[in-house]
Order: structure tokens, then sequence, then C-alpha cells
């Protein structure tokens, strides 16, 4: 390698600085000047980071499987899975654009509408062949050699793609042209995972949690999950990305250090930036919701916040299912609370003794528990209404099952709108507010 390697880092057309990477490996990053908001809680403008914290944050922004990265690379006509390479141009989560040259990227616009038929062979190809995000290899209309149409990233294990919606027709993303909707097929060894993952969403809005516009889209009869990204904003034809980053990029962590991420470190995290622990407290009722809602794969990376040069705020939740639906995958959660691994054997001594050792009121946390554990058993009819008969009844038996020792407190609560999706463009920030008893987060509402 080149000694002295470089990324350039842009937001919102403007340079932020560059990554460096020496003969020896080591990454850092440079900032431009001390003044605006970071690119990760990992990287602040003034002070250390940790000597990790740097590549982390980018290898964050890669898909977790080596086979995905591999066919990302060929993909793109790249002769190695280098971090550099594969997210220079691309479009990825979160509002950076990389670059490895110090010009902002540009791609024509007047890309090829992709038509039905092609986004269904789309979902079907990647249903088929998980480690492939890509287009088919006869496809080569989407990626000439010497410009690639289609550069995108988008992290985590599940098989899924990014498109973008313009003028109301879909394209293929790269850094010129912002993806809008991330679509997820079915995955083979969970059968009904894109319509568990669409209820599991409308079930977090009823229970007065921030989520995500989400659907189910179908393209010339083939079916996958879909959802608006938070991280852009549409106005017109004009798409603007948002910028945010995972738990594991702002404490610093790789992915495969996801798992490893506590409970309580991350309530302790979040306290180093907010010393009142409101916002460790709101952090605990979307834990809670995972908890409650039979979701044993949440961790580290399945929570975000959007950052401001004043601070930031969490973004909708996302990656939101069941996973307790399908035996074979682990039924331990991700987060143990006070070391138990299995929803159903919590009590509330549980949660007040992980509120204590995380710093926060053990009977508020137990509360927050219960309450969600009431609102998500509650509403579990209507959020799981639209699911074929035998998929509603395990999800209803998951469910009930992650609750068994919680001691639900059941409270009346005024019917608040799924956020399902039309995907037709737009949306407002709504701050948060008290409905019907329950505090609910800030999200994002269609104009």
């Amino acid at each position: 390698m080149m000694r002295g390697e470089r990324l350039h880092v842009w937001t919102d057309g403007d340079h932020v600085g560059e990554f460096m990477r020496t003969s020896g490996g080591h990454v850092s990053f440079h900032y431009d000047s001390k003044e605006g908001a970071p690119i990760s809680l990992s990287l602040p403008r003034t002070g250390k980071s940790s000597g990790k914290a740097a590549s982390a944050f980018l290898e964050n922004l890669l898909p977790d499987d080596e086979n995905a990265r591999r066919r990302m690379a060929s993909r793109l006509h790249l002769d190695s899975t280098d971090t550099f390479k594969l997210l220079a141009d691309a479009d990825t989560v979160g509002g950076l654009v990389f670059s490895d040259k110090p010009e902002l990227p540009h791609h024509p616009i007047e890309a090829k509408p992709l038509d039905e038929e092609e986004i269904g062979n789309q979902i079907g190809y990647v249903r088929a062949n998980g480690y492939n995000w890509f287009a088919r290899d006869d496809e080569d209309e989407f990626y000439e050699r010497d410009t690639p149409k289609c550069r995108f990233s988008i992290a985590g294990g599940q098989p899924k793609f990014t498109l973008a919606r313009r003028a109301g027709v879909w394209l293929w993303p790269n850094a010129s042209i912002p993806s809008t909707h991330i679509i997820k097929p079915e995955m083979r060894d969970c059968p009904g995972s894109h319509r568990v993952e669409d209820a599991a969403l409308t079930l977090g809005t009823l229970c007065g949690l921030p989520v995500s516009e989400h659907g189910i889209l179908t393209a010339n009869g083939a079916e996958a999950f879909i959802t608006r990204r938070f991280d852009r904003i549409v106005d017109g034809n004009n798409v603007r990305r948002i910028h945010c980053e995972d738990l594991a990029q702002a404490m610093g962590m790789d992915p495969e250090s996801k798992y490893e991420i506590g409970a309580a470190s991350c309530v302790r995290f979040l306290h180093h930036f907010d010393p009142s622990d409101e916002t460790g407290y709101e952090w605990v009722r979307r834990l809670a919701f995972n908890v409650s809602s039979g979701d044993s794969d949440s961790h580290g990376k399945n929570y975000s916040i959007v950052l401001a040069e004043n601070g930031f705020r969490f973004a909708p939740m996302y990656d939101m299912t069941v996973t307790r639906i399908w035996p074979h995958v682990d039924q331990e959660m991700a987060m143990p609370i006070n070391g138990v691994e299995f929803a159903e054997l919590l009590t509330p001594f549980d949660w007040e003794a992980f509120a204590e050792e995380a710093g926060l009121d053990g009977e508020r946390v137990a509360h927050i528990a219960r309450t969600m554990a009431g609102a998500v058993l509650d509403h579990l009819d209507e959020a799981s209404a639209g699911l074929p008969d035998s998929l509603r009844e395990s999800m209803r038996k998951a469910v009930s099952k992650a609750n068994e020792n919680i001691q639900p407190l059941h409270r009346r609560m005024s019917k608040p709108k799924a956020n399902t999706a039309s995907f037709s463009g737009g949306g407002v920030w709504v701050s948060p507010h008290i409905r019907s008893g329950y505090e609910v987060s800030g999200y994002w509402r269609s104009r």
C-alpha cells in the first residue's frame, strides 16, 4: 500500500476532512476545522479518539458478510475488498459522501429508470443469493465497466438493497443519487420474515415509538419489506442526506463487536453526553420494546442517533422483528438484562438491578419495562392482523412468551396511526410530546 492513503469526506457538498491510512494499516481521521458537528461521537472535533475508532467507523458502513463485500467489489470492478475502495463514490448510511480524490464525486443523474420487472427480479435474486446484494451478472447495463451506475453500501448481515425514488421512478443509487428506500426480501430460512418485520414496526408505532415509514413492496409478483430511509429528506426531486450513526460507531466498536455491547454500557455511554439521564431513559424504552416484542437479535447496531452541531437525538427505530418466531434463530437476547438471557425469565427485579448497574432509577426503569410490555400485548392483535393465520399465531405465541414474568402494566392508550408508507416523498420532524399519558419520542412524518 502507498504511504498516507486518503479517503476524503463530504457532507452537504462541503469537505469536512479525510481518513488517512499509514503503510502499517493504521487509520485516523483529520477534520478541516474544529467547528461544526462531528462525523461520529467516537471522533470528536476536539480531543482524542480511541486508536481503532476511525477504522471501526468505516467498517460499520459495509456489509458484515465477506462474501457480500467480495461481490460488491466484483460488481464495481475493484481488485480487492479494501474498505477505502468500497466506500469511495458509494451511497452509504448517513450524511457522508466518500471520495478517493479531493473533488466531490459526481455521477450523471440521467440514470435509466428501473421498471417493475427489474425490481421484481432483483428481489427474487437477492432472496435466492443472500450474499449478493447487487444486480445479476447479465444486467451489466447498470454496471458499465468504466462508470458503475449502482454504487451503494449498507451495513448488516441480512440481505438487502437500496433504491432511489426520483420524479416517480426508481433508480439505482450512488454518491450523486442518494437512495431513499431500503428493500429487504424474505429470508429463505425465516419464512415470512418480510411480513413479520412490517408487523413489528407497526407494533412499535402503536406502542408510541418513532418508526420509519414502511410497508410491503410488490413488484412483478415478488414481495419484499420496504422502508423509507430516516437519514434522507426528500423535497420534490431533491434528496438531502442526514448524518447519523449507530451505537457501535458512536462507541468506537467494530461490527464484529456488536454483540459485545451491553445494555448498561449503552446507558453509561449516553450519560456522558446527557448527565440528566433522560436520554438514557428514552433508550431504555426502545430496549424494553425489543425485549417484549421477542426480538432477541437487537444489538448495538440496531440503535442509531442523528448528529447535529449542538448534540444528537435518537433516530426512528428500524430492523425490528420477532426473531423468536423461528426456533432455529438464537433465542438468547443480544443484550442480557441483569445477566438474564431469555426474555421470558425477566422480572421487574431484573430491570431494577440492571438500572442500578447502569446508574438509573430502578423503580422508574422497571415501570418503563412493565408499561411497555403492557402496550406490546395490548396492540399485538392489531399489529399482526395482516399476517397469514399461521404466522399471526406464531407471532402471538412468541410475544406472549417473551412477557411471561414481567408483570405487564396495561393502560388505555389512544390509537396512533401506524406509519405505513405510500412512499411518495417528503417528511417533517415531529418533536417529542405526550400522547394519552405516554411519552412519545420525536419521529419523521410525511408532509
